[in-house]
């Protein structure tokens, strides 16, 4: 106690003021973010010029509306997402009020990964986060100690060393545009080439509006396999090879989505004692969370992001040896943990749009089946919620490679396979 006095009173000597409460009102809109702060700052002497500066933590660019002090004559400048007040004829005991308010635009029409966060100041003080959402979106992921009050969600406490919090936000149904082209080049000539593709959308209720196939004015022959199209070229003779697939499809945040699956096909067939007295020691280490939250957590934290293992495919076993990956592993573990508890695990191949990267990647995630429902978790990505953004579109079910080939003319050494993807949501 005595220490937390001198740190307080060593606060209050060289910033000259304590923060007493803080307020932040945050307005999410389709296109744009509202932010309006307002601080009480307590002064502790009598200063002609006392200053105070505010950072502003923020993805997309800042456009300040409103920077202020409340009955003082003051200047202020916005410099390097930093605010920086100079108030004048400050008296001791004064209490100031400082309003920040700017706000930032979003292009994404369909997500939005918006920080919401108040930054560390001096000591500690009470503070109150309100955050309005759009009624046509939904909140996919967010810091559980939000409570939810019509479509405001508010959260109120002590803080000291600040606050941090990400709210991802998606609309509630889609449509997408995808179109994916798989090149084949080789460096001799090619008589016969039977290329494999995925089936995509297969394994869930997606609406399929258009599907189309578009072959680089070769002829093929097109046979429709269970789980993949294949495309037969004979007497081609050509180096390179080029199929385009073309979709028009729509999808929802609806659990009911995947009501194809079955759980007991995705049990496992042999009991793996080991990665079972794991999952259990885990689960003993988040007694008050659903073991499909615990389990994604500790897989979450224990992984490290390392694209070092991109295309390098391994087992649990090897997963946990390593503790490196992408997503393909971080999938792969929790799949293979929740299976060992029998609980039905699904890895899950498709795209989902990086708000990182600001595009779309491939991806794998997770569906698991929980109280007689499909819940999407992603591991990679942090998103626990029982429902991902209308951006991850779901392919297939497992791990399959994008583009698969057999050719008896040249040693498969000679030759290079290439997927590129292009998604544009339809508005």
């Amino acid at each position: 106690m005595r220490f937390f006095l001198l740190v307080l009173l060593l606060c209050n000597l060289i910033f000259g003021y304590s923060v007493e409460k803080f307020d932040s009102k945050i307005v999410i809109l389709q296109k744009e973010k509202k932010v309006q702060n307002t601080l009480i700052l307590n002064t502790k002497e009598d200063v002609k010029k006392l200053h105070f500066s505010y950072p502003i933590s923020e993805d997309f660019e800042i456009l300040p509306i409103l920077f202020s002090v409340k009955d003082k004559f003051y200047k202020v400048y916005l410099k390097n997402n930093r605010v920086f007040f100079s108030i004048f004829d400050v008296k001791k005991d004064e209490k100031l009020e400082i309003k920040i308010q700017y706000k930032t635009l979003n292009n994404q029409q369909f997500l939005q990964v918006q920080h919401i966060y108040i930054p560390k100041l001096t000591g500690s003080f009470d503070a109150k986060i309100q955050v309005e959402i759009p009624k046509d979106w939904e909140v996919i992921s967010k810091n559980a100690l939000f409570q939810q009050k019509k479509d405001m969600f508010v959260w109120e406490g002590r803080v000291k060393n600040g606050f941090s919090d990400y709210f991802w936000l998606s609309i509630k149904e889609a449509s997408w545009d995808i179109s994916i082209t798989n090149y084949v080049y080789s460096a001799g000539k090619i008589d016969n080439l039977n290329v494999f593709i995925p089936k995509y959308f297969k394994d869930s209720d997606i609406k399929i509006k258009k599907l189309t196939f578009d072959i680089d004015g070769k002829k093929a022959q097109v046979l429709q396999k269970q789980n993949n199209t294949s495309f037969i070229f004979r007497n081609a003779r050509a180096q390179d090879f080029i199929i385009q697939m073309n979709a028009q499809i729509a999808n929802t945040l609806d659990n009911q989505f995947y009501k194809k699956i079955n759980p007991k096909d995705f049990l496992p067939k042999e009991e793996n004692i080991k990665l079972k007295n794991l999952a259990k020691n885990i689960l003993q280490k988040y007694p008050d969370k659903p073991a499909y939250i615990a389990m994604a957590q500790w897989v979450s934290n224990t992984m490290k992001y390392n694209e070092k293992f991109v295309s390098k495919h391994m087992s649990s076993e090897q997963i946990l040896s390593v503790k490196n990956g992408v997503c393909e592993h971080y999938a792969q573990l929790y799949n293979d943990l929740m299976q060992s508890l029998g609980i039905p695990s699904v890895f899950v191949t498709g795209v989902g749009f990086n708000p990182k990267k600001r595009d779309f990647e491939y991806h794998a995630w997770n569906l698991v089946f929980v109280d007689n429902e499909w819940k999407p978790i992603d591991t990679t990505w942090g998103l626990f919620g029982g429902k991902l953004p209308i951006s991850h579109i779901f392919f297939y079910i497992g791990y399959q490679p994008l583009v698969m080939y057999e050719t008896y003319d040249i040693p498969i050494a000679k030759t290079h396979t290439e997927v590129k993807q292009k998604i544009r949501f339809i508005p």
